[in-house]
């Protein structure tokens, strides 16, 4: 499987947007670390999937595997 790339400056330091209430420890912590990045409550077809680390840029679609 290939790594995501970012659209807008083509790196490959991209991490997952998560949806959402988040409450659990684990996942605090690995927001901290950057693992991945938080959404919001409220989500849709069209909200963002991945978020690029380098230049902040939010593409892809959830609805879209």
């Amino acid at each position: 499987m290939s790594k995501k790339k970012c659209p807008e400056c083509n790196s490959e330091n991209v991490i997952p947007i998560h949806y959402g209430y988040i409450d659990d420890p684990d996942a605090v912590e690995r927001i901290k670390k950057g693992e991945f990045a938080t959404g919001g409550c409220c989500i849709d077809e069209d909200s963002p999937k991945w978020q690029c680390r380098d230049c902040n840029k939010e593409f892809g679609k959830v609805g879209n595997i």
